[in-house]
This record gives C-alpha cells, structure tokens and sequence, in this order.
C-alpha cells in the first residue's frame, strides 16, 4: 500500500533463546524495544529515510511444449538502507556488533549481532499507520564520509546503516510481515510480541501510542 512519511524505527537485540534482550546494558532497553526518536537527550535525531528493497524476487518462467506452462517464484531477500540524522552512539555500536575495548573505543568483531527492525509509516488517506516488520536481521555500516565544514556551510555526515533481514519463524519462515492499524483484526501487542518476543514496552494494558524513547 502507498504511504506518507517516515514515522519511526523500533529495534532491539535477540538473543540466543530468541527473544529480545530486556536489558540496558546487554541489550538496547530494559523493555526490550528501542525507539530511534528526535529527543536529543537519548543522543537520538531521528530518521531521514528507509529505504525497503527485495520485498519480492522477480519469478522464473517455465517453458514447456513452446509455451509459458508454470512460473517459479524465488523468495524474497529484503534489504534495508536507513539514513538517520543521528543514531545513539552506544545502540549504534551494539546493533553493529562492535565490542568495548573498555577505553573510550568500540572494535568490530567477527560476531553477528541479530536484531528486529520495525519500521512505521502512514497512510496518505487515513494517516493510519503502517509497521513494515521483520524478526531477524543484521546490521553494517560500510562507509562514513566525513567532510570539511565550509566558510558558508556546516558538512553533516549521517548515520547510514544497511539492514539485510533473515527468514523468521513466527512469518512462516518468511523475512518480512506487513500490518495495517485500521484493520479490523491488528492487535498492536501481538504484533510487538511477535517481532519482539519477551517484550514489555507494549502491554495489554495500553491503548495509546507509545514511542518507548529511553536512553541507550
């Protein structure tokens, strides 16, 4: 469906029992979820863009008897490429798989870090919102061009991460889920649940918006 906007990113870290770390320390919060808002004082600026690709393969037609008789249809491998305007330093590092050198330093490593991803969109009629959802996946950051500031101009250089998704079980063995608040059956807590196995930013008890920013 079409939408408008980029409303925000949730994400966190699974861990090995497959549920999200509901920790501050080991994981991203102690809820399990973290929000990438625009509150300055969680090191956060939120999000310029999310750019979703893969979400289907192109299919393979079959011939047979000099004729189209059946088409294949290979599965998806979603990427994304997420251009924040700042992301908290520490949450960064840690969805990235950099460990500590425990004097200021993070170093790269050669584990893999899994984390959840949800991103929100809205409708352009209703401004509902859309949760494009994936249940595992990994972060990395390629590049980070840092430029000179001008005698007229401030150079920012942005948080540019690219997030390849993985097949999860609670899709089907699928990589991404799609969920729509105006229908009739979304339930948001079983959607946090399902995403965020363990979590508890989202309760049975709430019923309004919460964006969850805590520091990282």
């Amino acid at each position: 469906m079409a939408t408008i906007g980029l409303w925000g990113i949730y994400t966190g870290i699974r861990g090995n029992d497959g549920n999200v770390v509901c920790d501050a320390t080991t994981g991203l919060d102690e809820k399990g979820v973290y929000f990438v808002g625009t509150d300055k004082n969680t090191g956060n600026l939120g999000s310029k863009t999310a750019n979703i690709t893969g979400l289907a393969a192109t299919p393979t037609k079959i011939d047979g008897n000099n004729q189209v008789v059946d088409v294949s249809n290979p599965p998806s491998s979603p990427s994304v490429a997420w251009t924040a305007n700042e992301i908290n330093y520490l949450v960064k590092q840690k969805i990235l798989g950099r460990k500590s050198n425990g004097k200021g330093g993070f170093v790269d490593t050669d584990d893999t870090v899994e984390c959840p991803l949800i991103i929100v969109s809205q409708s352009p009629i209703t401004r509902k919102k859309v949760y494009f959802c994936f249940g595992r996946g990994v972060f990395n950051e390629t590049g980070h061009n840092v430029q000179t500031n001008t005698s007229t101009a401030e150079t920012r250089s942005d948080d540019n991460l690219t997030y390849t998704a993985l097949s999860y079980d609670k899709f089907g063995d699928k990589p991404y889920a799609v969920f729509y608040e105006e229908d009739k059956s979304f339930d948001k807590k079983a959607m946090f649940d399902m995403v965020f196995p363990g979590q508890t930013l989202i309760t049975a008890s709430e019923t309004s918006e919460v964006t969850g920013e805590h520091k990282g």
